[in-house]
């Protein structure tokens, strides 16, 4: 049995590359929440979002992949989301769209 996460401050989300696994973590509470990714070269892939059903209403997904977005932008990656749920984050947040591989599309 899990502990129930009560609160969620977005700004105390703290991310961590791990590289070897190809994945971003993130934790909250005893829950782990995750963006998996390929690189090649200075380019990023977002493949999977993977976010605990008790997280989800929490705000965790847009801020786990706010705090993403800010790294693969320190980073100077190009970005090339494949993810659904991160394509619309990206849709709805267009000054994101900046990190975007030159030709990537949102569709």
């Amino acid at each position: 049995m899990s502990k129930k996460v009560l609160a969620f401050d977005p700004a105390e989300l703290e991310l961590r590359d791990e590289p070897e696994n190809r994945q971003f973590v993130a934790r909250v509470g005893d829950l782990r929440a995750r963006v998996e990714y390929e690189r090649n070269g200075d380019r990023i892939f977002l493949t999977l979002l993977d976010i605990p059903k008790a997280l989800q209403p929490l705000g965790v997904t847009d801020a786990l992949i706010e705090k993403v977005l800010t790294y693969v932008e320190e980073k100077r990656w190009k970005l090339i989301p494949t993810h659904p749920v991160i394509k619309a984050y990206m849709r709805a947040h267009p000054a994101w769209q900046r990190l975007l591989l030159k030709g990537v599309q949102l569709r």
